[in-house]
């Protein structure tokens, strides 16, 4: 008999999920918790916890390499309607299982914990298309930029402001503005934060 943990705070979805689980042979879930920190002040041994994302007082991202250091053996499924890459991978580099679409939930809940039974890992497909996407991003980005765009992207991943990247350059501030709308469009992000992660901290 596999144990499970849910932890989840709308109360409601989590019975409604515990009664689901508790309907699969061979699966018993038992306890739920409304969010991490209540978990891990009173910490329960599972086979496999069934983990939201987005909580008060602690998110499931942060619960994850806690409650594995507690139980290294357990096996964590995310259950979230939180969809983006940066914290799908996150969560996977973190040690989750699974990643499941929270409003898919019913549809897959008996391949999710048949795959984790069997040693899988399990992912609903849309959570999958995103990481199919992620891995078929062209790999030499550089190679979508103008020399002035790739101009831009160094004055920004050197810190520099876009006074100074256009001071560097000789060119007018509106044209390092007009560049990074262009480079994020290419690039498909929004944001310096995104460049960075995506340039590995440098230019290419």
């Amino acid at each position: 008999m596999k144990n499970i943990i849910i932890i989840e705070d709308d109360i409601h979805l989590a019975r409604l999920m515990q009664e689901s689980l508790n309907e699969i042979e061979n699966m018993s879930c038992k306890q739920i918790f409304t969010n991490p920190l209540d978990f891990l002040n009173n910490p329960v041994e599972a086979d496999i916890y069934l983990l939201d994302i987005v909580m008060p007082e602690m998110n499931g991202i942060e619960a994850i390499e806690r409650i594995l250091k507690l139980y290294p053996n357990a096996s964590i499924v995310m259950n979230t309607i939180k969809d983006d890459s940066e914290t799908i991978f996150k969560a996977l580099q973190l040690g989750a299982s699974g990643y499941i679409d929270k409003q898919s939930f019913e549809m897959n809940f008996k391949e999710v914990f048949e795959s984790i039974e069997n040693g899988g890992a399990y992912m609903t497909p849309k959570i999958a298309r995103q990481v199919i996407s992620f891995f078929n991003q062209p790999k030499n980005i550089s190679e979508q930029l103008t020399e002035r765009e790739k101009d831009v992207v160094n004055g920004i991943l050197d810190g520099l402001s876009y006074k100074l990247i256009a001071d560097r350059y000789s060119i007018a501030i509106d044209t390092v503005r007009m560049n990074v709308k262009r480079i994020y469009r290419k690039l498909e992000i929004n944001s310096k934060s995104e460049l960075f992660k995506m340039m590995g901290g440098r230019g290419k």
